[in-house]
């Protein structure tokens, strides 16, 4: 008797069950549209999802990424004619040392090239110590002022791979000044 009255139970369970959850929740003809298509639109035609803040953060950390390869490339250019200049300087210079050492001051001719290796040397002094010591100074910070900001913004953030690759492969980035 008791398995009778536990099957007829269970039996009413299943019955009542599924008119139950059809009661409670209702299904819709058509679902709504997906978030991002207008109601009008065909299936397919996707309006453009605005960037999320971490999208834009990504974007701008690649961005300074490429600025600063743009900056060090730069700042190496400028520093290596620098260093150039400076290494002609010093051979100048031991140039000079050992003219003056065998150098007979009552010889015109020898005073002569002396002079012009003299007017040589400080011709290249003053372009080294002048436009090329500040383009340098100057390369330099601006390589420095970004990786600063690379750091402070950029490094020791976890992202997501998913969105960092979608960022990559649409990235377009501003210019250098």
């Amino acid at each position: 008797m008791r398995s009778l009255y536990g099957a007829a139970v269970m039996l009413g369970v299943l019955v009542v069950s599924p008119l139950a959850a059809e009661a409670q929740a209702p299904y819709p003809a058509f679902p709504p549209p997906p978030p991002g298509m207008m109601p009008m639109q065909a299936p397919g035609a996707m309006a453009p999802a605005p960037a999320s803040p971490e999208a834009s953060e990504i974007a701008a950390c690649l961005c300074l990424q490429q600025q600063i390869q743009v900056l060090r490339s730069q700042s190496t250019a400028v520093q290596g004619t620098y260093s150039g200049q400076q290494a002609e300087l010093a051979r100048l210079d031991a140039e000079m040392a050992r003219e003056r050492s065998r150098m007979d001051v009552n010889n015109p001719e020898a005073v002569a090239r002396f002079r012009q290796l003299l007017e040589q040397r400080d011709a290249l002094y003053r372009r080294s110590s002048g436009a090329s010591a500040s383009n340098a100074m100057a390369s330099a910070t601006r390589y420095n002022r970004a990786v600063d900001e690379y750091n402070a913004r950029c490094t020791n953030r976890p992202r997501d791979p998913i969105l960092l690759g979608r960022v990559q492969s649409t990235l377009s980035c501003p210019a250098m000044p």
